[in-house]
């Protein structure tokens, strides 16, 4: 397995290869001015309810636009996937909120930290967590609001729901609406026996969600919400791009609660 970055003036990706099924990071493979024929969104899903996600954000690298998703958890706080943050500066990135639309409304907002989890990527695809920091506060309202990160822990056969901006299928053009799906968790053994080979980047930390071919996460997703019943239980990590009837794995926000939670509070003076 081999984690490389690709940097240039029209092509940003961040891709992970696992053994023989391309395993994808799911952050954002391209990422272009914001044009209908390149923009990303979940594989299977349907346009989101304008305001039903006030508290979905969206990455944006300047200069190129969305390269993944992200949660409001409080005023000055974005929780993500630390592979959105990884290899950038806060000079880099700002928070669209407030817009189901990447290319109308919303505010755009300023970074000033990154705060990866000391463990990321120890072993390789773990703890895949990370807070944002703005340099204002947000102002919360109908279309901006934050979400309950949850401490409980969600077993398998579960309905959750997957929002963000991410490809309908590996490099395909699609609109640039936010999009929203329903899925269902599965165990964490499952979910080893069925990635395709690659069980050993499952664990505790993860939550997986399984449905059926034609449905998951996508380029573009990365960093994004998974919800059950209004709360943040999932960040979505990796996947086999996409939607091709394997599993898409999450950081499990149960797991990482504790960590987000002192991290935020060591770090709101």
């Amino acid at each position: 397995m081999v984690q490389f970055g690709v940097y240039c003036p029209y092509l940003m990706a961040k891709i992970v290869y696992f053994s023989l099924a391309l395993l994808v990071t799911i952050t954002s493979g391209q990422v272009v001015q914001l044009d209908d024929s390149y923009m990303n969104r979940v594989v299977g899903g349907q346009e989101a309810a304008d305001w039903s996600v006030p508290y979905q954000v969206s990455l944006q690298l300047k200069g190129y636009g969305h390269v993944c998703g992200g949660s409001i958890i409080g005023e000055r706080w974005i929780l993500t996937a630390a592979h959105c943050v990884e290899g950038e500066t806060p000079g880099q990135l700002n928070v669209l909120a407030g817009t189901n639309s990447l290319k109308e409304g919303g505010e755009l907002h300023e970074t000033d930290k990154f705060i990866r989890h000391k463990y990321y990527n120890q072993p390789q695809f773990h703890n895949d967590v990370a807070l944002i920091r703005l340099k204002s506060k947000l102002q919360f309202s109908a279309k901006v609001k934050p979400i309950v990160y949850w401490e409980k822990e969600v077993g398998a056969n579960q309905s959750v729901v997957l929002t963000g901006w991410g490809r309908t299928s590996a490099g395909g053009p699609v609109p640039t609406k936010l999009q929203t799906l329903d899925l269902k968790t599965i165990s964490n053994e499952e979910c080893k026996q069925k990635s395709s080979g690659n069980s050993n980047n499952v664990g505790i930390g993860h939550i997986c969600t399984l449905t059926k071919s034609g449905e998951g996460a996508c380029n573009g997703d990365s960093g994004g919400p998974l919800t059950l019943d209004g709360k943040l239980v999932g960040l979505v990590n990796f996947g086999v791009p996409c939607a091709f009837g394997f599993p898409d794995a999450y950081a499990r926000v149960s797991y990482f609660h504790e960590w987000v939670r002192t991290t935020v509070a060591e770090n709101s003076s």
